[in-house]
C-alpha cells in the first residue's frame, strides 16, 4: 500500500508470530502474540482483535476501556497495557466516538504493575528487548520502562480526550496509567498511592511533578504516603472527586459534556495544551525517568541487584521475602514497617493469587 509520506495514520496488526528455523523444519508458532504498528493505515483496514485483558465498549459518542481482572485487581502485565494501547487506537479511529473512559471492574481501578512470579514463557516477558548490555536482565528493566512510557505517552498523543474513572486502589503503576489520562474523575474513598517508593525505585515515571508541583511531589515521593479522592483533588492530581455511589454517573455525565463539542474542536485543544507542556519539556523529562528508574533498579539493594542463592549479595529484602514466604507476606512486612497505610488494598499489585510462588 502507498500513500503520501505525510499521513499520520498507521495500521494495526495483531498477529501470531512464526519463526521458521530452516526450509526442511516445521514451521514453530510461539504462543506470544505481538502488535505490529506499521503506517499508514485507513479505518476500514483495521481489523479489531479479540480482547482478553480488557473489554472495550462502544456507546454513542462515548468509548470505553475496561480492566476486567477483578478478582486480581486488575494487575497491570505488559500484554494488557498493549491491548489498552491497541483499544485507545481503535477508538481514536471510529468516527462515532469522541470520549474514551478507562475504568475497572471489581473493587478498585487497578492494583498497580502485576508483581507476580512470571514463569518462563508465560506472556509477562513477551516484550521486545531494550538494548541493555546484559540481555538476562534487560527484559526486566529498560524495555519495561520503556513500553510502558511509550504506551502511557499514546494515552497523551491521542487526539480523543481520554478520562480515568477511578474506585479503590490506584497504586504504583496504575497511577501512571491514570495520571496520564487527561482527565481523572476520583471517588472520595479512593486509595491513589507510590508504595513502590519505600523500597525499589524512585515511584514512577515522574509526572507527578507537573500535576502537583514540586513541593507535593517531593511530599509524595519521599513518604510514599496514599491520598484519598478528596486529598487527590486538593493537590491538583485528581479533575474531580464524588462519593463512591455517583463515581459512574459523574462520570458518564462529564464524557457527554466533552462529546457536545465538535471533535476537531476538542482534538486542537487538547493538542494545543500539550504543546504548552511539550515546550516546557515534559515529554524529555518522562524519558529521562526511565533512566533514573533504570538505575535505583540496580542500585546495591535495588530490584533486579544480582543474589546467591543464600541471599546477602545485593538485593532488597522485600524480594528475599517475596520469594521465600509469598508476595502478600512481603507487602505485609513492608507496610508494617511504615504504619500499614496500605494493607487494607494489599499493596501496589497483589492480586490473591500472587500470595504462592
Amino acid at each position: 500500500m502507498t500513500s503520501s509520506p505525510g499521513r499520520a495514520d498507521v495500521r494495526l496488526v495483531w498477529k501470531e508470530t512464526n519463526f521458521m528455523a530452516n526450509d526442511n523444519e516445521e514451521k514453530k508458532t510461539t504462543p506470544h502474540r505481538m502488535v505490529k504498528w506499521s503506517p499508514p493505515y485507513r479505518r476500514e483496514n483495521v481489523e479489531e482483535p479479540e480482547f482478553d485483558l480488557i473489554e472495550i465498549e462502544r456507546d454513542g459518542p462515548i468509548g470505553r476501556i475496561i480492566l476486567n481482572s477483578p478478582e486480581k485487581r486488575n494487575p497491570l502485565g505488559y500484554e494488557r497495557l498493549l491491548q489498552i494501547e491497541m483499544a485507545a487506537k481503535l477508538l481514536e479511529l471510529d468516527q462515532e466516538i469522541r470520549v474514551i473512559i478507562i475504568k475497572g471492574q471489581g473493587p478498585c481501578f487497578s492494583g498497580g504493575y502485576d508483581m507476580t512470579p512470571v514463569k518462563k514463557g508465560e506472556r509477562q516477558r513477551n516484550m521486545p528487548p531494550g538494548g541493555y548490555i546484559d540481555p538476562a536482565r534487560d527484559r526486566l528493566w529498560q524495555s519495561y520502562d520503556l513500553e510502558h512510557a511509550r504506551v502511557y505517552m499514546t494515552l497523551f498523543d491521542l487526539q480523543k480526550p481520554v478520562i480515568a474513572q477511578i474506585h479503590g486502589a490506584c497504586l504504583a503503576g496504575a497511577t501512571e496509567l491514570a495520571g496520564f489520562c487527561d482527565l481523572r474523575v476520583v471517588a472520595d474513598d479512593a486509595k491513589i498511592g507510590w508504595p513502590v517508593g519505600r523500597n525499589w525505585s524512585p515511584g514512577n515515571l515522574q509526572y507527578i511533578p507537573w500535576l502537583v508541583g514540586m513541593t507535593r511531589a517531593k511530599y509524595y515521593m519521599f513518604t510514599c504516603e496514599p491520598m484519598n479522592g478528596i486529598e487527590a483533588f486538593e493537590a491538583h492530581w485528581a479533575s474531580e472527586h464524588v462519593a463512591a455511589e455517583q463515581l459512574e454517573e459523574r462520570t458518564e455525565e462529564l464524557a457527554q459534556q466533552i462529546a457536545l463539542t465538535p471533535t476537531d474542536l476538542i482534538m486542537m485543544t487538547k493538542r494545543s495544551i500539550n504543546r504548552q507542556f511539550e515546550i516546557m519539556g515534559f515529554r524529555t523529562g518522562i524519558s529521562a525517568s526511565v533512566d533514573l528508574l533504570a538505575v535505583a533498579s540496580f542500585r546495591e539493594q535495588g530490584l533486579y541487584a544480582k543474589r546467591s542463592d543464600q541471599g546477602g549479595d545485593g538485593g532488597d529484602e522485600f524480594m528475599e521475602r517475596s520469594h521465600r514466604d509469598g508476595l502478600k507476606s512481603a507487602m505485609k512486612w513492608r507496610e508494617e514497617t511504615f504504619g500499614n497505610r496500605y494493607r487494607d488494598t494489599d499493596g501496589d499489585s497483589a492480586p490473591p493469587s500472587a500470595e504462592e510462588d
